[in-house]
């Protein structure tokens, strides 16, 4: 597998290409909670939380957001082979 088609865990058996992501971000913070709510009623949010409280949301090229239970710093670790 290349480096372009490597895929880590955002938990719960889910899974997302690296190097399709431009940003990882806490959810506590207004700003980002309104970009989630856009991307929601643009059918662009992908919660693989599964029921979990929110804690991280991934940015993709594509204007996709994947919410995660993960913590950023742990998908951070899980990107830089850390974990």
């Amino acid at each position: 597998m290349s480096a372009a088609d490597k895929i880590i865990s955002v938990g719960f058996n889910n899974y997302v290409m690296v190097d399709k992501i431009v940003a990882i971000t806490s959810v506590n913070t207004i700003p980002i909670k309104k970009i989630i709510k856009k991307a929601k009623e643009e059918e662009k949010l992908i919660d693989a939380s599964m029921g979990k409280k929110v804690k991280a949301a991934i940015f993709f090229v594509s204007g996709q957001i994947v919410l995660s239970a993960l913590a950023p710093q742990t998908i951070y670790q899980r990107l830089s082979g850390e974990e």
